[in-house]
């Protein structure tokens, strides 16, 4: 069986050396401003040329720390059998950022610590979303000051998988506050030296530009020896020159930025370059996370950090325009996730419910794409072609027009094609007799059964109760 991921090539051996070279010249001769003061003395004490607030990276310094950098890496969970590597295969956690939750009619509201904790017990249900956690809402209800602690614990409470940090932790100390919670959960002070539980997505500022959030978050979370997400998202033509080479190339500059400023803290720190570079629709003056334009521009990054520097790659994929459930929703949405598949992408983010160019968050969606995600990764993974498969006896005897319904070889797999968990593939007489039901009404009802199904916490007494404690002592102090 030969799989089929990374089979997709945008970038030939030749034009990937060129993207490189280019970062490289961007990177010595343009530069990269870094807005926080202690991150320009690190750069400085590792022999780097800075002028001002402007960090000029030499060739030898940013292949050194490419090469620190582990190819792959386990993230663990409480679970130990949900615990997932980093950098091998195709893995899948939530969307993050999005702003409104979306009902399966498209109506949009703000979210509550409630739909939070329901969109984390959607996560846990379904098979293909590898990871739960992240910040795919943000709780409108929610003192913000410990909104990111809320959520890791409501994450924990509803699933048992690999948990990442939320989005807004404003401060180091709510980034320290945040990886507290965690080691509390896993029961052993100093646990996150030595075991990568969690990470912490970087965006830089696109062009050039890493602000002191960013700067604090590589350094907060490689110190604690935890994984960093670079997220480098310029647009063609607004934040970036209008050309998409061209902006794959300053998104490869700005990820290798920020990857060595992770080594510099903390050498060996797993590093993931995220391809989230976007077209940007000029006609409408705005981003469009699901153009074709977007996808060749991630297939071509995900293509230099996993072929090129030989990195975990992830991209933010699986995405679409729609503001609703509908034919498009699913046509870009596929397209978006299939061609990253393809290319061998080895992370997703954005992949799971959501709408509106990642403005929306939907329950049903989510549940939908876990089907979807399910097509795909059953497609990667190739035919069966061992001689046993090629059934030569059966056609040799076989007589014209016979069936092979009852044929020991189908009686023995019968059940191993792949199957929908929310599409309808009974005859249309069935379909009919069962009240003619839309994809989005039985993705409704799966989202219901989950939700009443759902343990009230996946947390013991004992733990639940120490980050429970802990995040009032938090409280407390900001009152």
């Amino acid at each position: 069986m030969m799989g089929l991921a990374a089979l997709v090539k945008v970038l030939s051996q030749d034009e990937m050396g060129m993207v490189h070279e280019k970062a490289l010249e961007l990177l010595k001769k343009r530069g990269i401003v870094f807005e926080s003061d202690d991150t320009i003395e690190t750069f400085r004490k590792h022999g780097a040329r800075v002028e001002n607030h402007t960090v000029f990276l030499e060739k030898e310094l940013v292949e050194k720390c490419i090469a620190q950098c582990p190819g792959t890496f386990r993230l663990e969970a409480l679970n130990p059998q949900k615990s997932v590597t980093v950098g091998e295969g195709l893995l899948v956690h939530p969307a993050g950022g999005e702003v409104y939750i979306s009902d399966d009619k498209g109506q949009r509201r703000t979210p509550t610590l409630k739909d939070f904790a329901d969109l984390q017990k959607v996560y846990q249900a379904c098979d293909n979303i590898d990871i739960a956690g992240f910040q795919p809402l943000s709780p409108m209800d929610v003192n913000e000051r410990v909104k990111g602690l809320y959520c890791v614990l409501s994450s924990m409470q509803n699933s048992d998988k690999p948990i990442l940090s939320p989005m807004e932790l404003d401060t180091v100390e709510q980034k320290e506050e945040c990886l507290e919670l965690f080691e509390i959960a896993f029961g052993q002070k100093g646990y996150l030296e030595n075991h990568y539980v969690t990470w912490h997505a970087v965006c830089s500022n696109s062009p050039f530009f890493y602000s002191n959030f960013a700067c604090e978050g590589i350094k907060v979370y490689a110190e604690h020896n935890q994984p960093v997400i670079i997220v480098s998202a310029p647009m063609t033509g607004i934040t970036s020159p209008v050309y998409l080479y061209s902006t794959v190339i300053l998104t490869v500059a700005e990820s290798l930025a920020g990857l060595v400023y992770a080594q510099l803290v903390k050498p060996g720190v797993p590093v993931v370059a995220s391809a989230s570079l976007t077209y940007g629709n000029l006609r409408y003056a705005a981003w469009e996370c699901a153009s074709p334009d977007t996808a060749l521009m991630l297939g071509a990054v995900v293509q230099m950090f996993k072929d090129f520097y030989h990195l975990p790659t992830r991209a933010q994929t699986g995405v679409t325009s729609s503001k609703i459930i509908d034919y498009q929703a699913g046509m870009e949405t596929m397209q978006s996730f299939l061609f990253t598949a393809l290319a061998g992408v080895n992370l997703t983010s954005q992949s799971v419910g959501t709408l509106a160019n990642l403005l929306a968050s939907s329950l049903e969606k989510t549940v939908l794409d876990d089907e979807m995600i399910g097509r795909v990764r059953y497609i990667i993974n190739g035919m069966n072609t061992d001689p046993k498969s090629i059934g030569m006896d059966e056609l040799l005897n076989a007589k014209p027009c016979q069936d092979f319904l009852t044929s020991e070889s189908t009686l023995m797999h019968l059940r191993d094609g792949w199957q929908p968990s929310v599409s309808d593939w009974r005859s249309f007489d069935a379909w009919e007799q069962d009240g003619m039901q839309d994809v989005v009404e039985a993705a409704r009802k799966k989202v219901e059964l989950i939700l009443a199904n759902a343990p009230e916490t996946l947390l013991d007494a004992e733990q639940e109760k120490a980050m429970k404690d802990y995040i009032a002592k938090v409280e407390s102090k900001t009152k």
